[in-house]
């Protein structure tokens, strides 16, 4: 069954603008705060070279022993300096879930970043749909915990 899931959030980073533009220009380094990443590697293309600014992010398994699944999903990445915006798009075809999302960079008066999260996925969850509920609250949950986990960790950057 897919799960939809969104979020919306704000981080306040320490980072000065142009700085926190440049570690979000940065997908592994980012995406190595995001609680459950195993890894985020180029998206190999024909004949294996990388795709420019696409990654594949590979989770550690979740969920109850003997129904833990992990999730796979392949993102584009768009970077503007000039608007101080990081954008992703989902890749077809690669893994069991679908990433989009931006965050656009705000300078604050003390120096620091407003960082606005957008974040939407449909995550595949091999379930009964009897079981939908549960599974989608469950899910809902996680992803919202491991997103608070997230800015926590950029704010502390």
């Amino acid at each position: 069954m897919d799960i939809p899931v969104s979020a919306r959030r704000t981080a306040a980073l320490r980072l000065a603008p142009a700085a926190a533009f440049a570690f979000l220009s940065d997908v592994r380094a980012w995406g190595a705060l995001f609680p459950n990443v195993e890894r985020v590697e180029p998206l190999a293309g024909p004949g294996g070279a990388p795709v420019p600014d696409a990654f594949v992010w590979t989770m550690a398994p979740m969920g109850p022993p003997g129904v833990a699944v992990r999730t796979v999903y392949g993102c584009r990445y768009t970077f503007d300096a000039a608007a101080q915006t990081v954008a992703w798009t989902p890749v077809d075809g690669v893994g069991n879930a679908r990433f989009a999302g931006r965050v656009a960079l705000d300078p604050r008066t003390d120096g620091g970043t407003d960082a606005r999260l957008v974040l939407d996925a449909v995550l595949s969850v091999p379930a009964p749909a009897l079981l939908r509920p549960l599974v989608s609250a469950a899910v809902t949950f996680e992803f919202g915990r491991m997103l608070e986990t997230f800015a926590g960790r950029l704010e502390a950057v």
